[in-house]
């Protein structure tokens, strides 16, 4: 920690002196700038106005180690931000591990294959981390989520639901890079709009919890099409939706919202318990009990939301 002594300069500018090991660990010179923005909280954050330079952008990778978890290793590349990947074997890549690859990647928003011979594939990630908004992408699964809802409860079409499992995959780990390149880097969780480091497991937990809903509808809409089952239990996806929908609209509000959110209400929460028990089907009661629950962990983590912006608001925080 270093402590600082505002000067005044002519009466009217205000300086601090910025420490010299920080300049130096940094690269920075005279004349150079620097980023200055104040958080919620009201401290001010610094950083290098090159800080993206700064970090590696490129990785080259031996396959041949990492085989079997070649899809876990991709995505943590993806999650720090870095941009050139190099995947090599020292022999030639397998077509289980050239599948596995495509298949990861198909989850990776903003990636593409430049270059692929049979001992190496070049990939690159072509997203502007710059202007991924954590709320917008929140939104967008919410927008989906209700898409696939109405669609078992009105016209069933398990292709669109398995698009929309899809892309809510692809999102999820859009907010996984996020997550992770906000706890690294202060310009991401700036532009990102993530307003205070204390939202962030908040914001990781309500993304997981939206692609464990959306697996769970893909599941159940599997089940209904390979048993031939028509959909009766139309009432308690209805009472899902709407508690979702209404999470959706409060997370649009964050930013200039200081109400505590309300989670479902006890009449709902009643009711949709006797709708649950009322399912015989074991599969099916499951797959939506599942559903439910998740469903109540993303408003758990909106009311630690609202109430960190309340203690905001209050200066507290």
């Amino acid at each position: 920690m270093h402590k600082r002594k505002i000067q005044l300069i002519a009466g009217a500018t205000y300086s601090v002196s910025l420490p010299k090991e920080w300049v130096k660990k940094n690269n920075l010179k005279e004349k150079e700038e620097i980023l200055l923005y104040e958080r919620n909280d009201r401290t001010l954050v610094i950083s290098p106005y090159s800080i993206k330079e700064s970090k590696p952008n490129d990785i080259s990778l031996n396959v041949d180690d990492y085989a079997p978890t070649i899809d876990q290793v991709l995505f943590a590349i993806y999650y720090i931000g870095i941009e050139n990947i190099t995947l090599f074997s020292m022999k030639e890549l397998s077509k289980e591990v050239k599948a596995k690859i495509r298949k990861t990647l198909s989850n990776m928003s903003g990636t593409e294959i430049i270059q692929e011979d049979q001992q190496k594939i070049i990939i690159k990630v072509l997203i502007d981390k710059s202007k991924l908004d954590i709320f917008q992408i929140v939104y967008r699964i919410g927008l989906i989520l209700d898409l696939s809802i109405s669609n078992i409860i009105g016209q069933f079409n398990l292709s669109e639901i398995k698009m929309n499992e899809t892309e809510i995959d692809r999102l999820y780990h859009l907010i996984a890079k996020i997550v992770s390149l906000s706890l690294i880097d202060s310009n991401i969780l700036h532009s990102s709009n993530i307003k205070n480091v204390s939202f962030i497991p908040s914001y990781f937990l309500i993304g997981k919890r939206l692609e464990n809903i959306a697996d769970n509808i893909n599941n159940l809409s599997e089940y209904l099409y390979d048993k031939k089952i028509s959909f009766k239990h139309m009432e308690i996806l209805q009472i899902i939706r709407a508690e979702l929908n209404r999470t959706m609209a409060y997370f649009m509000r964050i930013p200039g919202s200081f109400d505590i959110f309300n989670k479902m209400d006890e009449q709902n929460l009643h009711q949709m318990r006797i709708l649950l028990s009322t399912i015989k089907d074991t599969a099916i009661r499951n797959y939506i009990g599942d559903i439910a629950r998740f469903t109540l962990d993303v408003q758990e983590e909106m009311i630690n939301i609202s109430f960190y912006n309340q203690l905001i608001q209050n200066k507290i925080l």
